[in-house]
């Protein structure tokens, strides 16, 4: 896959906050308008140590609407499809990780309904390769921010996951597209923070 160019002036920015605790992780949704200010969308409480993994995403603290899933079709996923459900339950994306492109480079398919496919890899493939490499021969993280970008059908850049250098880990996630759900691309962030081996 060729190389995206970058999203110049987005649709509209997302921002996924995470926030570690003993027994879970915390993430906060956040969308931010050209003005500058932020408006929270959702929250979710992701359990470690789950089975079948899943982050439910709740739009206020009481937990009483949901506002969107993330959650691995089976039990042991060795490679990875997750699929993306708003509170009805129905299906707004499925993600599926590819795994011989995933060897040099993580990449992610995204199947949205209607059967538009947008294609997701790490930015750079001299430094997917460095991580890797780092990560097998010192057993920590790579500790460089991880950047994807996600190509729609015509090779434009739909959407990029940025991670940012900070204390606890935050993505930014720039939109191309308004049209493009903002769940489907928070759960794009939540794909590279969750459920990539890092």
């Amino acid at each position: 896959m060729t190389s995206t160019p970058a999203i110049s002036a987005p649709a509209y920015r997302l921002e996924l906050q995470q926030r570690f605790t003993p027994l879970q992780n915390r993430y906060d949704l956040l969308r931010s308008d050209p003005s500058g200010g932020e408006t929270t969308l959702a929250y979710a409480e992701q359990k470690r140590f789950a089975l079948k993994e899943k982050v439910t995403f709740w739009s206020g603290p009481d937990k009483s609407q949901v506002a969107f899933t993330v959650g691995a079709r089976n039990v042991l996923e060795f490679v990875g499809t997750y699929d993306v459900a708003g509170p009805g339950g129905e299906l707004l994306a499925t993600i599926r990780k590819d795994g011989a492109a995933s060897l040099l480079r993580s990449t992610y398919r995204v199947e949205l309904p209607g059967g538009t496919q947008l294609v997701g890899q790490e930015r750079g493939p001299v430094k997917a390769v460095l991580r890797r490499v780092v990560g097998l021969a010192t057993d920590f993280p790579w500790p460089f921010p991880i950047q994807f970008d996600f190509a729609a059908p015509d090779g434009s850049t739909a959407l990029s996951v940025e991670r940012q250098l900070r204390l606890r880990d935050a993505y930014q996630v720039p939109v191309a597209d308004e049209g493009l759900d903002w769940r489907v691309a928070a759960a794009l962030a939540v794909a590279v923070d969750a459920f990539m081996n890092r």
